[in-house]
């Protein structure tokens, strides 16, 4: 199952509709960096990484340095997971 918007603004503990469209944007934001950092779309690695982007609201150069920085963790993790669920 995709992560949805509705899955992302619980994960949030978001009430409301309101920032639907902003949601929207990370979340695929979310899924095309997890897709090309790990070549899979796990859904609590593209949660983690909205929830990211929804929190930190930082220009696109101090995101950059963050995800850099992350992306490791996020292969490790996607290659454990897929070991155990494959």
């Amino acid at each position: 199952m995709a992560v949805s918007v509705d899955m992302l603004r619980k994960h949030l503990r978001i009430d409301g509709s309101m920032e639907d469209a902003m949601l929207f944007f990370y979340l695929e934001t979310a899924k095309k960096y997890v897709k090309n950092a790990t070549g899979t779309e796990a859904e609590h690695l593209v949660l983690i990484v909205a929830s990211i982007f929804y929190e930190y609201r930082v220009s696109e150069e101090e995101m950059s340095k963050a995800f850099d920085a992350l992306t490791p963790f996020f292969v490790q993790e996607a290659m454990i997971n897929g070991a155990t669920t494959d």
